[in-house]
């Protein structure tokens, strides 16, 4: 990583920036592999998706962070994913690769 800072802004195409871990940010190995470019001099990372979108897959990487030692035990509780965005999220996430 050429950035000594621990966390990285992710900016939606509407120009909504969220502020993550940077541990947490690499759950997605396409950002993780970002870090090497510009985007890991300064620190931010623009993306293709609206901030809704964007947001709540900050939420997921944060969901999946906290509860990653839980998943052989199945002690997780359910991740809600909105109906009305549950197509367009299904695709950046795959996109992401989270």
């Amino acid at each position: 990583m050429s950035s000594d800072t621990e966390y990285v802004t992710l900016v939606s195409a509407d120009n909504h920036k969220f502020i993550v871990m940077k541990e947490v940010a690499q759950i997605s190995s396409v950002i993780k592999s970002s870090q090497g470019f510009q985007e890991g001099e300064t620190g931010k990372i623009s993306l293709d998706m609206d901030g809704d979108i964007l947001e709540c897959i900050v939420e997921y990487l944060y969901y999946h962070y906290k509860y990653k030692d839980q998943a052989e035990t199945g002690n997780i509780p359910e991740f809600n994913i909105p109906t009305h965005l549950a197509l367009e999220l299904l695709v950046k996430a795959d996109f992401l690769d989270i």
